[in-house]
């Protein structure tokens, strides 16, 4: 490992301990340190991918990109705390993409794709990352989509907003609320399953914060300690 990488890691190791200690004491610390022996496989999605670039913001910042910024470091500091976990999307590519089809069917055999490698893991915690965006800029604030086919959806939705709010945005009032039907993956899913909109492009400052790594590494942060903080039942 990098020692300049092993470095942040371990800060932002130490930044979720000190969030999980705010949040429960040291009940949760040490909850965290006894998880169990087998526990869940944590799916993290980076939304988009290759020909799917997903939103785009007003100074041309892009939504896969940051996505997978911030996939990989929920990665790294999940298994900094002993988490199982497995991605859907390692690289700037999408899934099972053929150029020889088009957009449409790409777009679903990539989604069918993610939907595959969450039926391939073993008692499964599917978590998706995206970026909001919306006609009107003065929206901001990230927040927590849960699919309704497993009652744990919202009970991890709602430990994740409490700390995208409190670590991130404490200006941010927003609650987790139900995806809608229309969303394939929250639809098809029946393990554990959330999207995670981590804000809005559309906003001038938020995207500003979103295409800072610093703030990827923020946000990462705030889900591994929502997702810890569900895990062990805080």
């Amino acid at each position: 490992m990098n020692h300049k990488f092993g470095k942040r890691l371990l800060a932002g190791g130490l930044a979720v301990l000190a969030v999980l200690a705010a949040r429960g004491g040291s009940r949760a610390v040490r909850a965290a340190a006894e998880a169990a022996e087998t526990p869940p496989t944590l799916v993290i999605d980076a939304g988009h991918g290759g020909f799917d670039g997903g939103a785009i913001g007003a100074t041309g910042t892009t939504e896969q990109d940051i996505n997978l910024s911030i996939a990989q470091r929920v990665q790294a500091l999940a298994g900094f705390f002993g988490v199982r976990t497995a991605m859907t999307r390692d690289s700037s590519e999408a899934l099972d993409y053929n150029a020889g089809r088009s957009v449409r069917e790409n777009k679903v055999t990539d989604i069918k794709a993610r939907e595959m490698i969450v039926a391939d893991t073993i008692n499964p915690v599917f978590l998706s990352i995206h970026l909001n965006k919306f006609t009107d800029p003065q929206y901001h604030g990230a927040q927590v989509f849960y699919s309704p086919n497993h009652a744990d959806s919202k009970t991890l939705a709602e430990l994740l907003q409490n700390d995208l709010i409190a670590g991130a945005d404490p200006e941010n009032h927003r609650q987790a609320k139900q995806a809608e039907k229309t969303i394939y993956l929250m639809k098809k899913l029946n393990c554990p399953a959330v999207i995670v909109e981590c804000g809005f492009l559309s906003n001038p400052a938020e995207e500003k914060l979103l295409a800072q790594e610093e703030y990827h590494k923020k946000l990462a942060v705030c889900i591994v300690s929502g997702y810890l903080h569900y895990q062990n039942g805080a």
